[in-house]
C-alpha cells in the first residue's frame, strides 16, 4: 500500500471487507497525491470491482463533509461526476468510480487539434452549466455558499505566493509595502464583483477523460467567487494555448450561455483574475518544491510565469508585481 502507515492500512482493509463482504481477496495500490492531505488509492476486487479510494486525516460526519455536498450539488445539475459507491465517515473513508489515468492535460497531449478543441469546449459549458444552475440551486444548507472569495481569502492567497515563492523558493526581499498595496488593490477589485459558485481548481489536471466523457473531480473546495475564475484556472493554470485559442474559447464562453456581462468588464475581469490565480498556483509550487520536496512542480512555473506577465502588460496598474513577475521570468529563462 506504498506510503501509508500501518494503521491507514488497517483501516483501508476493515472498510473493504465491509463494502465487499464475499470479497476473497483486495489490491490496493497507493497513487500520486495532489496537494492536499488526502491520499488516493485503487481498490482492485477481482471479478467484482475497480475503485478508487479517498483516505481522509481525520474522521468527518458524511453530511458537512464539503465534498459530498459539491457531489449531491453537481449530480443534481447532471454534471459528470464519479459516482460515490460508499462512505464511512469514522474511518475517513469515500469510495467511488475509478476514472481511468487519463487527466484532460494527458489527453490533450495525445488527441488531435480537432478533439482538443471539443473537449475544451465541453469543459467551458459544463463550467456555463455550473455558474448558472449551481448558483441558482445552492441553498444555505450547502457549505459552498458560506465561503467566498472575499478581500480577505484573496489576499491570504497573495500572501501564501509572497511567502512560498518569493520568500521561500526564491529566497528574495521584497518591498513589503509596495506588493502589499497592490494585493489589496487587486483583492478589492475582485472581491466586489458579483459572485457565482466556484470549482475553484477548474483546470486540465482535475479534469478526467473516460471513453470519451469529461469528468469533474476536486470540487470539494468549491465556494463563491468571480463569474472568471474557473475560466481562468481552465485556460490559463497548467495548459499552454496560444493568445488566439484563449480569445475563440472566452468567445465560446461568452456567447455559450454564460451570466450576461458586458464583454469589456468581463475581459479586464479574466485578467485581473489570471494574476491573481496564477500567483497563488505559484505559491503552490513553491511550497510543493522547498516544503515538501516534490521536484516535478518545477515544471509548471516558467509557463506560469508567461502567462502572469501577459496579463500584468495587459492590466498595467501593478507596477511591482510587474516588475517581480519580469524578473523571475528572466532568471528561469537563464537557467533553463
Amino acid at each position: 500500500m506504498g506510503r501509508s502507515t500501518k494503521s491507514e492500512q488497517n483501516r483501508i482493509t476493515r472498510f473493504l471487507k465491509c463494502v465487499f463482504p464475499n470479497a476473497r481477496s483486495f489490491q490496493v495500490a497507493q497513487l500520486k497525491g495532489d496537494a492536499s492531505t488526502r491520499q488516493y488509492f485503487r481498490c482492485v476486487i477481482p471479478g467484482v470491482d475497480v475503485a478508487i479510494l479517498t483516505l481522509y486525516p481525520e474522521p468527518f460526519i458524511p453530511k458537512t463533509l464539503t465534498y459530498l455536498q459539491v457531489y449531491d450539488l453537481l449530480s443534481k445539475i447532471g454534471l459528470p461526476v464519479p459516482q460515490v459507491r460508499a462512505v464511512d465517515g469514522n474511518l475517513g473513508m469515500v469510495l467511488q468510480e475509478d476514472l481511468g489515468d487519463f487527466t484532460l492535460e494527458r489527453f490533450l497531449h495525445e488527441c488531435s487539434s480537432g478533439e482538443k478543441k471539443k473537449l475544451l469546449g465541453t469543459a467551458v459549458e459544463h463550467l456555463i452549466t455550473l455558474q448558472t444552475q449551481a448558483t441558482r440551486m445552492a441553498d444555505p444548507s450547502y457549505a459552498v455558499v458560506r465561503f467566498a472569495f472575499d478581500v480577505e481569502k484573496l489576499m491570504e492567497e497573495l500572501e501564501f505566493f509572497k511567502r512560498n515563492y518569493l520568500e521561500g523558493y526564491c529566497s528574495l526581499q521584497v518591498r513589503v509595502d509596495k506588493l502589499e498595496s497592490e494585493f489589496l488593490s487587486l483583492s478589492h477589485e475582485l472581491a466586489k464583483a458579483p459572485r457565482f459558485v466556484c470549482h475553484r481548481d477548474y483546470q486540465v489536471r482535475n479534469l478526467m477523460v473516460k471513453k470519451g466523457r469529461l469528468y469533474l473531480i476536486d470540487f470539494q473546495d468549491a465556494r463563491l467567487g468571480p463569474q472568471s475564475y474557473d475560466l481562468v484556472s481552465l485556460l490559463m493554470d497548467s495548459i499552454h494555448l496560444d493568445p488566439g485559442e484563449v480569445q475563440a474559447f472566452m468567445d465560446f464562453y461568452l456567447e455559450g450561455g454564460a451570466p450576461p456581462v458586458g464583454r469589456a468588464n468581463f475581459e479586464r475581469q479574466f485578467h485581473v483574475m489570471c494574476i491573481q490565480r496564477l500567483l497563488k498556483a505559484l505559491g503552490t509550487y513553491g511550497y510543493q518544491l522547498q516544503v515538501l520536496g516534490r521536484e516535478s512542480y518545477a515544471d509548471y512555473i516558467p509557463g506560469t510565469l508567461v502567462r502572469v506577465a501577459s496579463s500584468l502588460k495587459t492590466i498595467p496598474q501593478f507596477p511591482y508585481i510587474q516588475t517581480i513577475v519580469e524578473e523571475q521570468l528572466s532568471a528561469v529563462g537563464q537557467n533553463s
